[in-house]
């Protein structure tokens, strides 16, 4: 066969890969247990060991006397020599678009599950498409769609809100597809001879993984917000202003050519800034690690007779983790999710609480830490915390002092909760009398904290009139069905209620509570607050650390 065959192999490679990245999520992980699947890879990694074996040695000796030689129009003897450049750039720059394209939509719009398939996907297509015979996406035609989706990205990042991850969304789409197959168009047309082919396809592997690194694990550590996005799209409007059809007699002007498409790229990135969202906020801290960049804004807002008053607002992309009222007059009042009519009733509905007496009360996700507000100095508060900029943030009085205005004792543990709790049970540690789950509101919902596992860990940390409570306040995963498997499959007793913003401190929240026994719950407001019928709630499988999926949970 020719060696323009051989090299489109590549495209049929690629396709197979977004095959199987299409066929795990949906079709293989939520019926097959991990063990199978661990199984399953060491014998297919056993059987391609072998193949590999077998080719070595049928192939020992091959001198490449007999490959294929490239002399058609298809060919390269008639071309010019390859740029080798552009084997390792290329690909780097689409592996770095690709993780930054990611990054935005989960730090920056909103964490929403399998959105790295969609645009992995995306990436793995433009190789297919770059290395096809159908040439139309590579050329002026690809151009003028990439083009269009740099625009749209620019546009997309100035949207805020809930209506804003579509336009993002379909942006980061549009710019990984038509973007990708240019650059990879391009790659294809730089192909060696095939008595280079392994070298050329090691260089392209080096250059995305080159890549992928500087976006996975430089990026985190140089800059505090994805700074890696707008540098990726720029970087790619370069790049694809390099590929714009010349005049044939502009050739010669190379220099020319370059200094336009630095200035077509230019003109881009003012327009990015242009379109960027402004506000009247200002920013007290940000910063970015593994889990995400965290920001603490500042807004000045009236409060009737009070007058206007500093509201700090903790943000982890669109999503709010806490707010609070830089004022004396909300001391001690909760905020956000954690009203009367929500995280509180927790509190209010527990008997030894009510009381007067003394709990001990554990949190799996700390935030600004504003459950700390229901501490009295009898009581034991344990947040758990697995982001250290988080304990960073509410332990900083300046940007919010829940934790430095408690009057009892705290402890902060760092860490995964899972692990953390597990640790606690192994050595003994008295039990809780409440214990709050706040780890789903997110929209990238911690699998391992929501097995049948693990709520069972929950229940052997509770005491035996303990109350836990679960935050379900999700946009995009209805965590409600998760929710009443769990109390069927361990025979508690649930109850979930939809609270209602009391006042402008406070926001609508869903929780859920589940006891060992049946319980009265007393809070203020209640009859504002809309109890689940849990016989509309739909059916699923639980979940388990072995076998299961939360794509049944996603909202349509």
């Amino acid at each position: 066969g020719s060696a323009a065959s051989v090299y489109r192999l590549y495209a049929v490679s690629n396709l197979g890969s977004f095959a199987g990245l299409l066929v795990y999520p949906f079709a293989l992980e939520p019926f097959v247990s991990l063990s199978v699947q661990w199984w399953a890879v060491a014998l297919g990694l056993c059987g391609y060991t072998g193949l590999m074996l077998r080719l070595g040695r049928f192939t020992q000796g091959d001198d490449g006397a007999g490959a294929a030689v490239d002399t058609g129009p298809d060919g390269l003897s008639s071309r010019r020599p390859v740029r080798v450049w552009a084997w390792y750039v290329l690909p780097g720059v689409t592996a770095f678009l690709l993780n930054a394209v990611v990054a935005h939509l989960f730090t920056d719009v909103t964490p929403l599950p399998l959105v790295w398939v969609a645009m992995l996907s995306a990436f793995l297509l433009s190789y297919v498409a770059g290395f096809s015979a159908q040439r139309w996406l590579t050329s002026s035609a690809g151009i003028a769609l990439a083009a269009v989706s740099l625009c749209g990205a620019a546009a997309a990042h100035g949207r805020w809100g809930t209506g804003s991850f579509l336009p993002n969304a379909a942006a980061g789409l549009g710019v990984l597809f038509f973007g990708g197959s240019v650059l990879h168009g391009w790659l294809y047309e730089e192909r060696p001879e095939t008595a280079r082919l392994s070298r050329y396809y090691l260089a392209i592997a080096a250059g995305g993984a080159a890549g992928g690194l500087l976006a996975s694990l430089a990026a985190p550590l140089v800059f505090s917000r994805v700074t890696e996005y707008p540098l990726a799209l720029f970087l790619c409007a370069l790049l694809l202003a390099l590929r714009v059809p010349w005049p044939r007699r502009f050739d010669r002007l190379s220099a020319a050519r370059s200094v336009c498409a630095a200035c077509c790229a230019a003109m881009w990135l003012i327009l990015f800034g242009v379109l960027s969202r402004h506000t009247a906020s200002r920013t007290l801290f940000q910063a970015r690690n593994f889990y995400g960049t965290v920001r603490v804004t500042q807004t000045l807002e009236p409060f009737g007779q009070a007058g206007v008053l500093p509201v700090h607002y903790l943000w982890c992309g669109q999503t709010t983790h806490g707010l609070q009222v830089r004022s004396p007059l909300f001391a001690g009042r909760g905020t956000s999710y954690y009203g009367a009519t929500g995280g509180g009733i927790a509190f209010s509905s527990h008997p030894a609480y009510r009381e007067g007496r003394g709990v001990k009360v554990g949190v799996v996700g700390l935030g600004a830490g504003c459950l700390a507000c229901y501490g009295r100095p009898q009581d034991l508060f344990r947040f758990y915390e697995i982001n250290p900029l988080m304990l960073q943030v509410a332990g900083a009085p300046r940007l919010f002092s829940f934790l430095a205005d408690a009057p009892m004792r705290i402890d902060l543990v760092p860490g995964d909760a899972r692990k953390m709790l597990e640790r606690e049970q192994a050595a003994g540690d008295p039990r809780y009398d409440i214990l709050m789950i706040d780890a789903y509101s997110g929209d990238a919902v911690p699998y391992h904290l929501a097995t049948l596992e693990a709520f069972r860990l929950y229940f052997e940390r509770l005491e035996e009139d303990g109350i836990l409570a679960v935050h379900v306040s999700n946009w995009h995963v209805d965590l409600l069905p998760l929710c009443k498997a769990v109390s069927g499959a361990l025979g508690v007793h649930p109850y979930g209620v939809v609270g209602v913003a009391e006042n402008r401190v406070t926001t609508d929240a869903m929780w859920v509570f589940m006891t060992r026994h049946p319980h009265r719950y007393h809070f203020t407001d209640q009859a504002s607050a809309r109890e689940v019928a849990w016989e509309r709630v739909r059916d699923i499988a639980v979940p388990a650390d072995d076998k299961g999926s939360l794509l049944p949970l996603l909202r349509h």
